[in-house]
């Protein structure tokens, strides 16, 4: 006796057949693919820092450069990076990893996010087409989770094109006050790939090469690093970009732990 198949099981086979394929297309890139679509939009920010004025000595005072990372934001020539990497300059170097070199001004910063958003200021593009890399895809830092795999990329100690590897520690993190200059910064990612300095304004790409959050500071010993979230950076960088500042609501008042003496005192 042979056996027939009802045929409201065949969708299911399709169905199985359907969602395979659709979860092979989304397989994650390997780690030389996310680096080869990232790399040419990944730029090191270099800012002239004024030394200590030496009253006794004025003639053997040089200028000092600090160095950070930024990426590529749009085709207008616009580069997403920290506030802290360009605080105080007015106009700074843009590089990217093949050599050419720009000068950019400062669009908008956002201080208590650490973040800023610059523009090259030469022509850049021919018969409008941009000569500038493409702007790099912002992901969604809201899905993500622990254990998710990343990857740092930026110029750590000038050391151009340089990437880390490692993993998404936690989420939704408030970056310690002492790590910014008394600003806490809220909804950042912890990792444990390395993030050095000059790798601060650089991307934070996932396995699909999406920016996922914009490297800011690292802390050593330990080998933690935390990362602004894209969806911070989805929703003050178009606000910079239209109006230069972006304003953050305030209830003026500040905490503090409750301890068995403050009680007392109250």
């Amino acid at each position: 006796m042979v056996a027939i198949l009802a045929s409201n099981n065949f969708p299911n086979f399709y169905n199985v057949n359907a969602q395979t394929q659709e979860q092979q297309e989304r397989q994650p890139l390997s780690l030389n693919d996310i680096f080869n679509k990232v790399e040419k939009s990944v730029v090191q920010i270099t800012r002239p820092v004024l030394p200590p004025l030496n009253v006794l000595a004025p003639e053997s005072q040089e200028n000092t450069t600090s160095l950070g990372s930024g990426f590529v934001y749009d085709n207008n020539g616009h580069i997403v990076t920290n506030y802290h990497v360009i605080a105080n300059a007015n106009i700074v170097d843009v590089t990217f990893i093949d050599g050419n070199r720009y000068t950019a001004n400062i669009t908008g910063a956002d201080p208590p996010n650490d973040l800023a958003v610059l523009k090259i200021v030469e022509n850049f593009t021919s018969n409008g087409r941009p000569l500038t890399p493409a702007p790099l895809i912002l992901g969604n830092s809201s899905q993500l989770k622990v254990r998710d795999q990343v990857v740092a990329i930026g110029n750590p100690f000038g050391l151009e094109g340089s990437m880390t590897i490692g993993i998404v520690s936690q989420t939704a993190r408030i970056l310690p006050e002492q790590q910014q200059g008394g600003h806490s910064i809220p909804d950042t990612i912890q990792t444990d790939a390395l993030i050095n300095p000059g790798n601060s304004g650089g991307p934070l790409p996932n396995t699909d090469a999406e920016v996922i959050g914009v490297n800011t500071t690292g802390i050593f010993p330990g080998g933690i690093g935390f990362a602004i979230s894209s969806n911070s950076v989805s929703k003050i960088v178009p606000v910079l970009l239209e109006s230069g500042n972006y304003t953050h609501p305030w209830l003026g008042m500040s905490g503090a732990t409750l301890t068995s003496d403050t009680a007392k005192r109250e």
